[in-house]
């Protein structure tokens, strides 16, 4: 889930230059349909070229130099039947050579690293091999969905929790999930750059638990100043390594560990592999500033009330920093101070061709949409990735998406006449939005208010409670 600001649209990031020819005033359809399932990702009709993250490679589909053959041989030797399947599909359709990843390494270099070099305590090179090649192979697997912690185990992680000065329970322990968030950055991770997939979670399950990106001021959304500014406020450790490049160290929460060892021996169907756990970790965690908990899936909000999930702007800023590319959080409704779904900031069709012009240059979108009530009061909101749009022999047009939560591992439809209404937010790169976005507020004007909001909001909460505690803390 994602979680929703209670603030006046007023102080939206950026919003769509709005045509006053469309009077966007009323609220679209109510809530209602369940998605339908797709013929599979062959329906998925996207001719148009695709424009990487990190650079161009060239598609190879064949191992050429003895070294190739080598790494090749060694992964092969480790995994099972079932998965050297999977290892010989993605070197046929180019994923196995992939080179465009941060520092150039294919995919190929990391699955070798994962199979060669130390990884973390409690963490089977195996399974990571086999998990890795399983989501580059086929992301639509890549799940948000929490595993069980046996009950042989739980009493260890509580005192452990106990002995630092937390009390916890075994009920804190069963947890609904909130990342959806990172689990669609992960599907687009994979799906997308798998030689990025790869090089991250080579470093994320190493012993080093980390992973260092070197970033392009140029690419991102916001300039030198304000970036340093965003990843100083987010808590992301980082060095300046020049004038134009950054380099940033990415880590999932401590409780992450514990969470990847107990998949790496507990794995039940459906539930989250230990390469989503930290790969997902790591995404909260940057979004959450370094303040999300594994364990009990809850952070400590740091610009809203609510203590899972992420808020868009925090999930746009970790969504720039992994792909390395300039994302704009679009708010697409517009939501009154009381959480009332009021209207929109531009035409349906406005929002439809910045999703179909994002589709055009190759990438995906991943778009939070809100739940509401019969009044339209927002109750609760998802964040899903738009891979696609079909049209049918009637006309009728559809979005192919990628729902992390839904337990169905192949993409889904939306009938874009009722999803589109629901899109609060997506983040669209930003040269699909020239002279298409006006610009409301700075990242550092906007945060501020954020928090000056909820402090405020606090100060309320404590004087209608214990107006005393307020005047004395004020003394």
């Amino acid at each position: 889930m994602y979680s929703i600001s209670a603030l006046n649209n007023n102080y939206n990031l950026y919003m769509p230059k709005i045509n006053t020819a469309s009077g966007v005033n009323s609220v679209g359809n109510s809530l209602a349909t369940n998605p339908v399932a797709s013929n599979g990702a062959a329906s998925v009709k996207n001719t148009h070229k695709a424009v990487p993250s990190f650079g161009v490679n060239q598609i190879r589909t064949s191992l050429t130099t003895r070294d190739e053959h080598n790494k090749y041989n060694e992964i092969s030797s480790i995994i099972d039947k079932k998965t050297r399947k999977d290892l010989q599909e993605i070197l046929k359709t180019g994923k196995l050579l992939d080179t465009n990843s941060n520092d150039g390494s294919s995919t190929l270099d990391n699955l070798y690293n994962i199979a060669t070099k130390t990884r973390a305590t409690g963490l089977d090179k195996k399974n990571i091999l086999e998990e890795t090649i399983k989501a580059i192979k086929h992301p639509f697997i890549i799940t948000q969905k929490f595993g069980d912690i046996p009950q042989n185990l739980q009493a260890e992680v509580i005192n452990t929790e106990i002995s630092q000065g937390r009390n916890i329970s075994t009920m804190d322990l069963d947890v609904k999930s909130s990342t959806c968030p990172a689990a669609s950055i992960e599907f687009d991770l994979a799906r997308k750059l798998p030689a990025e997939f790869a090089r991250m979670t080579e470093g994320l399950t190493s012993d080093k638990l980390s992973v260092t990106k070197k970033i392009k001021v140029d690419d991102l959304s916001h300039g030198l100043i304000d970036t340093v500014w965003m990843l100083n406020e987010f808590g992301t450790d980082h060095k300046l390594e020049d004038w134009k490049t950054l380099s940033v160290t990415l880590k999932p929460d401590r409780n992450a560990i514990i969470r990847a060892r107990i998949q790496n021996s507990y794995k039940d169907p459906d539930e989250r592999s230990l390469v989503d756990v930290l790969l997902q970790s790591t995404f909260m965690n940057i979004g959450a500033q370094n303040t999300y908990d594994s364990l009990v899936d809850k952070r400590i909000p740091k610009y809203n009330e609510d203590d899972s999930g992420l808020i868009d702007i925090e999930k746009n800023f970790v969504e720039e920093i992994v792909t390395g590319k300039g994302k704009v959080c679009v708010t697409y409704q517009k939501i009154d101070d009381n959480g009332k779904l009021i209207g929109y900031e531009c035409d349906q069709s406005e929002t439809l061709s910045h999703i179909q012009n994002t589709l055009n240059q190759g990438h995906n979108v991943i778009i939070g949409y809100t739940y509401c009530d019969s009044d339209n009061n927002v109750i609760g909101g998802h964040e899903i990735t738009i891979i696609g749009i079909e049209t049918d022999k009637k006309g009728q047009k559809y979005f192919i998406c990628n729902d992390t939560d839904d337990g169905i591992p192949e993409p889904i439809k939306y009938s874009v006449d009722e999803l589109l209404p629901k899109i609060h937010h997506a983040g669209i790169p930003k040269e699909v939005l020239v002279d298409n976005v006006e610009f409301v507020e700075g990242w550092k004007e906007l945060l501020q208010i954020y928090k000056e909001t909820k402090n405020q909001k606090e100060i309320q909460t404590a004087i209608q409670t214990n107006p005393l505690t307020v005047i004395n803390q004020a003394a």
